[in-house]
């Protein structure tokens, strides 16, 4: 069923994160001791999310697509190991970031980041048109839910978290409410409102608000 986008919210999260901190990689006064810690925290979060990512990749939606179709997986796969060590050499240069840099050496990192995010929009498009089609054909629909459920139950529950503060804000309202559904229906009471209150520090407070009526909406629907 072409309905079901195995990609669609981790790459849009992803989209916008990574698009977020290339923003703030090119604000931060190095001379502030504050805003070189918040572009550390933001960007090991980031990165974290992007192992996370490619693991999940890996040992999931291409292995399975692997059984199916030998060889089709290694194009991707072979993609996360070079984006694996662009990634490992950044984190680096990311935390060796401090006051003391120079202004020629923030500016690197801040080039170094985007053509490093512009090679991984390549790829993640690839993943959504190519790879995607290959599960399309493939798999059943119940397969590819399979596949899904998969990705959700082998996470762990605070991974799961972060995704979540970063999957919700990049999504349009009708794969938030759907998304909000599934977890209403899977989630206790007091985990759903600590989720809300992640919420609430990564969104406008318009955006939030909404967010926040709809789910209450979808609560006393269940």
């Amino acid at each position: 069923m072409e309905t079901i986008r195995i990609f669609a919210a981790p790459h849009k999260a992803l989209r916008k994160t990574m698009s977020a901190f290339l923003v703030l990689a090119g604000q931060t006064n190095f001379k502030n001791e504050k805003a070189v810690e918040k572009l550390k925290n933001t960007g090991n979060e980031m990165f974290f999310l992007l192992t996370s990512h490619a693991e999940t990749e890996d040992k999931i939606v291409l292995n399975a697509l692997e059984m199916k179709l030998p060889g089709a997986s290694e194009h991707d796969k072979n993609d996360h190991i070079k984006i694996h060590e662009l990634q490992h050499k950044l984190e680096v240069q990311l935390n060796r970031l401090n006051t003391s840099v120079s202004e020629n050496e923030a500016h690197d990192f801040y080039l170094g980041f985007a053509s490093f995010f512009s090679l991984y929009l390549e790829h993640i498009d690839e993943e959504e048109t190519v790879t995607q089609k290959l599960i399309w054909e493939n798999f059943s629909t119940e397969e590819q839910l399979a596949i899904r459920t998969s990705i959700v139950a082998k996470m762990k529950p605070e991974t799961y978290a972060i995704w979540l503060r970063h999957i919700i804000p990049a999504q349009n309202e009708t794969e938030n409410l759907m998304m909000l559904g599934a977890i209403l229906r899977n989630m206790l009471s007091e985990n759903f409102e600590t989720l809300l209150e992640n919420l609430e520090r990564n969104m406008s407070e318009e955006d939030f608000l909404n967010i926040k009526i709809r789910a209450f909406e979808l609560s006393n629907q269940n």
